[in-house]
């Protein structure tokens, strides 16, 4: 039996794994599964990689679905989520329900792990264009723990190679080790709408849409703070 593949952005990682370590969760032979930014994802499948199906921002989708790459009749949206700022257990940090709370929150840690803009990461993109209007980008750079994946700055954070870190709250929350602080507040914050796809359809891409978009996965989407629906405020 030919395995099914499936391309998943970061956003998505902690649900998935939940749903592959579930014994009765996956609804036929459970793919094996490549994570990655959204930009770099989004990139393989435009220089011909194949797969069963991927999980992208609605935006990568929706330019995938442009290039005939992927079948719009397979497309499933799974729900959206905000950028949001975790800490190390132990690490005192304020609110930042505003802007002021913000600034002192990154002024004041004395170090701070996101993924790097380059590799297509939605939130290390969207971070680094908060803190140039900020104007706090040498200040932060200079303390700076730069990742490839948003995955890999929350798991810096959790064993303590930087205090804080600056991810999707998909990636923070029910990671050991770290809590939410919150999300980016207005007008810095930012809600991505994910979804999943599929080049064509055929048996193995209704497998893996029947278990991530079915009540399984659905229930795995919404306990890492998918929401249905992008929040009108950018709070999850």
């Amino acid at each position: 039996m030919t395995v099914p593949v499936l391309l998943a952005a970061g956003a998505v990682k902690t649900a998935v794994e939940r749903l592959l370590a579930a014994p009765d969760a996956w609804r036929g032979a459970r793919p094996r599964v490549a994570y990655g930014t959204v930009g770099a994802l989004r990139d393989r499948i435009l220089t011909g990689e194949p797969c069963d199906a991927t999980v992208l921002s609605a935006e990568a989708m929706a330019l995938l679905v442009a290039r005939g790459l992927i079948d719009p009749a397979t497309v499933v949206p799974l729900g959206a989520t905000g950028i949001g700022l975790a800490a190390g257990n132990g690490v005192a940090v304020g609110p930042i329900d505003d802007e002021a709370g913000l600034v002192a929150a990154l002024r004041a840690a004395p170090s701070i792990a996101w993924a790097d803009p380059a590799s297509g990461a939605t939130a290390g993109r969207h971070f680094a264009a908060v803190l140039d209007r900020l104007g706090l980008a040498a200040l932060v750079r200079a303390k700076s723990l730069i990742v490839p994946f948003g995955v890999e700055a929350v798991a810096a954070c959790a064993c303590g190679k930087a205090a804080l870190a600056v991810s999707q709250a998909t990636e923070i929350r029910g990671v050991p080790g770290v809590r939410l602080v919150g999300l980016l507040p207005p007008p810095h914050a930012l809600v991505t709408a994910y979804a999943l796809g599929a080049p064509r359809a055929s048996p193995a891409a209704a497998m893996i849409a029947a278990t991530l978009a079915g009540p399984a996965g659905r229930a795995a989407l919404a306990a890492i703070g998918f929401n249905e629906k992008e929040p009108d405020d950018g709070h999850a």
